[in-house]
């Protein structure tokens, strides 16, 4: 995980996940958080969204899954994404390090089944806005604690380029864009 001029955004390096379509196949190359949520549900927004990048082969589209966020009194002291809450801990403008991500599959799966999920054709959410991008956004949140939310909070408050923590694009209308619902 490296800080950069969005944030934190953790590369991916080796690994086999890859997500195939009817078209492509994309291959997982990078995950960040944005505070709070960039997609929204009935005009509301969760506490954070969790977006992981898969691009291409030619790199010229992608396909990201994002996971809502949400703080809970009931997580667990060390949610799903507890380890990258930890690097942003350690993380600084001349440091990076690796992260160990639990199993992605398991993320993605526990909270998509049972759940809906929306896809919709959409833009890269940071500069420069490209409309390359497939999206799939899981409904059913992510429980984080607090604890866990506040530190992902201050370390991205540490940032010039956040607004107080937050770091999130501003939901964009609709337009002519169809989303469709999977259950």
């Amino acid at each position: 995980m490296a800080e950069n001029s969005e944030g934190y955004k953790a590369a991916v390096n080796g690994g086999n996940c890859t997500v195939a379509t009817k078209e492509k196949s994309y291959k997982l190359a990078q995950f960040h958080i944005h505070i709070p949520s960039e997609h929204t549900i009935g005009g509301k927004a969760f506490d954070g969204e969790l977006h992981f990048v898969h691009l291409s082969d030619d790199n010229k589209t992608a396909l990201v899954a994002g996971l809502f966020l949400q703080k809970s009194d009931v997580a667990n002291t060390k949610s799903a994404i507890g380890n990258i809450v930890d690097a942003m801990d350690s993380v600084s403008a001349s440091r990076s390090i690796p992260v160990i991500l639990d199993s992605y599959a398991e993320i993605i799966e526990s909270n998509v089944a049972d759940s809906h999920v929306f896809n919709y054709p959409g833009s890269l959410t940071t500069p420069p806005c490209s409309e390359i991008v497939d999206w799939w956004v899981v409904r059913k949140p992510i429980a984080i604690s607090t604890d866990e939310y506040n530190r992902i909070m201050s370390n991205l408050a540490q940032l010039e380029i956040t607004n107080d923590g937050k770091n999130a694009r501003w939901t964009q209308p609709l337009y002519q864009r169809t989303v469709k619902i999977y259950n």
